[in-house]
């Protein structure tokens, strides 16, 4: 029982990551037609964070601002502003912010991130931040 309800959450939880990935890019005409490579491809990356307790989101945006840079130096870029939920319309988990984002090369991005210093030394400041335990992260592709 407790495998058909953890399939059920991760079921749940891509087709939430999917519909804010296909509605963001259908109702935006200009990132439908973007030409830029990352959005040929398809490439991106969801997050659906859980904050630690006692944080907020400007404690989130606060992190996100000492990191942007460095990981967008590795071909991670933001794609649409950043989210807060605001309402849980159906689902069991209940995450405070979500992220998408576009992914230059699935293969070597998160593998170059993980690899540089300085992204390595705000690491502690993302734990102190987010609940990595119960946050979600997805990579996605566009389907053709």
């Amino acid at each position: 029982m407790k495998n058909k309800s953890i399939t059920r959450r991760f079921a749940n939880l891509f087709i939430a990551a999917f519909m804010a990935v296909t509605g963001v890019l259908s109702a935006n005409t200009a990132l439908a037609h973007d030409s830029s490579p990352a959005l040929q491809k398809g490439a991106y990356f969801v997050d659906i964070l859980y904050l630690q307790d006692g944080k907020t989101p400007a404690d989130a945006k606060a992190y996100f601002d000492k990191v942007t840079k460095v990981i967008a130096g590795h071909g991670l870029e933001r794609i649409t502003p950043a989210f807060i939920v605001t309402n849980k319309m159906s689902g069991d988990i209940e995450p405070q912010l979500v992220n998408v984002w576009s992914v230059s090369d699935p293969e070597n991005t998160f593998k170059n991130i993980f690899s540089d210093e300085g992204y390595l030394k705000h690491v502690p400041l993302r734990n102190a931040t987010f609940d990595m335990q119960r946050s979600h992260m997805f990579m996605l592709k566009a389907a053709q």
